[in-house]
């Protein structure tokens, strides 16, 4: 019989960017409001002299590889070199082949681990709260609105650990005949994970939840993606990488909460969304004029 550890295990996969002020967002809205232990994935090119490392229980640490792809070369014999070529100019082979590595190694590793728990937050390093996270559902994987850039947004999720092995077998996918049968149109990170949902019949259990979160960047940080450009003000050096999940993020957290609750919780950052928001209105009304 498994012993439950706690009912929520947070694990944060990747690269350890956003800075300390993310972090703590984390720390306050996700880890201890649920009550959940923290593990974390990556390579040891990072310092461990941040607070991360202090605050995880569990630290899953890997050498750093030159190249990702000598992952799937020694673990996989089958399509996925292929698969990966059709996403050359979308973030797929540059980013994409990166993250599906950490769940890889994750299920093949630590499974064991993860089924003490009742659910699984699986989530990235950079991710900033404006709000206290949803609690789990049974029988549901729960993703945030938004981002899904024609497939479904795969920087965060919430599941039933019934659910690992399914969820985190996503190089199995691309290394199946069935990723090559369903190439989208637009073949990114995002399509990939929609498609492999569908392939392992979890499709039917997603459900969306407001969007309270905005990756981050801090200013100068590497990327295999995009690179931040707007800047986050009255925070040291923290930029926004998409403006949209900032300002839904913060509007939604408004609705739920009130803008005054909102102001003396967060008030640097509903300055920086009523200063986006004002900018908004004058560029339409720039681009009205010039119409006119």
């Amino acid at each position: 019989m498994i012993r439950l550890l706690k009912d929520y295990l947070v694990i944060l996969a990747g690269s350890p960017r956003g800075g300390e002020d993310t972090w703590e967002s984390l720390y306050k809205y996700v880890i201890d409001y649920l009550d959940a232990d923290l593990a974390i994935c990556c390579s040891d090119r990072w310092n461990q002299e941040i607070s991360l490392f202090k605050k995880a229980k569990f630290k899953w640490i890997f050498p750093e590889y030159d190249n990702y792809l000598d992952y799937y070369d020694a673990n996989f014999k089958g399509t996925w070199k292929d698969y990966f070529e059709t996403g050359k100019e979308t973030g797929l082979l540059t980013s994409g082949s990166v993250h599906f590595v950490f769940k890889d190694m994750i299920l093949k590793k630590y499974l064991s681990i993860l089924k003490n728990y009742k659910f699984i937050i699986y989530t990235r390093f950079d991710q900033k709260y404006t709000d206290y996270h949803p609690l789990g559902q049974d029988g549901q994987i729960l993703i945030p609105e938004g981002e899904d850039y024609f497939g479904i947004c795969d920087r965060h999720a919430i599941f039933p650990s019934e659910y690992c092995e399914q969820f985190l077998s996503i190089c199995n996918y691309v290394n199946s005949k069935d990723s090559l049968d369903n190439i989208s149109n637009f073949n990114n990170c995002e399509t990939t994970f929609q498609n492999h949902l569908v392939n392992i019949n979890l499709i039917d259990k997603v459900s969306r939840f407001k969007r309270t979160q905005f990756t981050t960047s801090l200013q100068g940080e590497h990327t295999n993606w995009r690179i931040a450009k707007y800047k986050l003000y009255f925070f040291k050096n923290l930029m926004i990488k998409y403006p949209d999940e900032f300002y839904d993020s913060i509007k939604n957290t408004i609705n739920k909460n009130g803008l005054l609750l909102l102001f003396f919780k967060e008030f640097r950052l509903v300055i920086n969304y009523k200063y986006l928001q004002i900018r908004r209105i004058l560029g339409k009304l720039k681009r009205k004029y010039e119409k006119k």
